[in-house]
């Protein structure tokens, strides 16, 4: 009787004492690797709002506010600093866009439409010098100059400005600039947000697929 009472209580003790060590060990885990889980959220949570901007759904403006937000530490800490320059003031910009998107009792949501080239090549000159001036000021100030870095800052309000209108030529531009900054990730050693911006950059061909066959259905109409 004595031996069955031991048993028993042995037993009890490790199915108690194995989910308390099991949470224990995954509370330090957490605490090890938090850099790390912040990232891969990050990356998921960016990819979901970029297929939900392809497809054109105010969700997209929504998540974007998060995101931006968790940014401008990750990539802070990465000293990718034209990203989190970019990030700081996208968190205002996205607003714009999100009312544009959602419209108003006096104005409708807006369509995709194509941008005039009078138009488009005044904000390219534009983001290339803005690119220039950053570039300078980047590698005078902070010694962390990268181009890929430097060229996703300049082409991003031109990126972004173009999205808010759903302009079809956003899609080329963000292709041009998650193929850069891919690059300057890469060479950062951050492979998994290197990756994370060529799935991206398989998003935009996508996005501009999506927008083109909408543009075409709104002329057709």
């Amino acid at each position: 009787m004595m031996l069955y009472l031991n048993f028993i209580g042995i037993t009890c003790h490790m199915i108690i004492e194995q989910p308390f060590t099991a949470t224990i060990g995954a509370g330090k885990w957490l605490l090890h690797n938090q850099r790390n889980i912040l990232e891969c959220s990050l990356v998921v949570a960016s990819i979901f709002a970029h297929v939900l901007e392809a497809r054109q759904n105010i969700w997209s403006k929504i998540l974007a506010f998060p995101i931006a937000c968790t940014n401008i530490y990750v990539y802070s800490v990465r000293r990718l600093y034209g990203k989190v320059v970019y990030s700081i003031i996208f968190i205002f910009f996205n607003l714009y866009a999100y009312l544009r998107w959602k419209g108003t009792t006096h104005r409708k949501p807006v369509k995709v439409s194509r941008t005039s080239y009078s138009v488009f090549l005044a904000i390219t000159g534009m983001s290339i010098v803005g690119g220039m001036v950053w570039h300078f000021i980047a590698g005078r100030y902070f010694n962390t100059s990268s181009y890929g870095d430097d060229c996703y800052l300049a082409f991003g309000f031109m990126d972004k400005w173009l999205m808010s209108h759903k302009k079809l030529e956003r899609w080329m531009i963000a292709l041009f600039r998650y193929i850069v900054f891919a690059l300057a990730c890469y060479q950062k050693g951050a492979i998994m947000f290197s990756m994370h911006y060529l799935i991206l950059s398989c998003i935009g061909v996508y996005g501009q697929i999506k927008w083109y066959l909408s543009y075409k259905t709104m002329k057709a109409s």
